[in-house]
């Protein structure tokens, strides 16, 4: 039994269908992407003129570390200075 077939190209239609689905994926990937740089790009530029528009820089959370390593150091240093009492009352 033979498939009729109009002449009008409906043999077509899956690969139209299938090469559009790809293009309108490939089209949202490529938005999203744009999209991300641009919002970024934005980040970047608000950040650097709200970092310019303060007088003074704030304290970073992370600073405060570098302080307590090198206090910790300092105390280090003190308990290896001082010799420990001695134990017990010999007689």
């Amino acid at each position: 039994m033979e498939t009729m077939t109009c002449g009008c190209g409906e043999d077509r239609i899956p690969g139209v269908l299938a090469r559009g689905v790809v293009a309108l994926a490939l089209t949202g990937l490529t938005v999203m992407a744009v999209t991300a740089c641009l919002l970024a790009g934005v980040l970047w530029a608000f950040t650097r003129w709200r970092d310019r528009a303060r007088a003074e820089r704030e304290e970073s959370f992370f600073d405060g570390f570098g302080r307590w390593e090198e206090e910790r150091a300092e105390e280090r240093a003190e308990e290896r200075a001082e010799p420990p009492p001695p134990r017990g009352g010999g007689s």
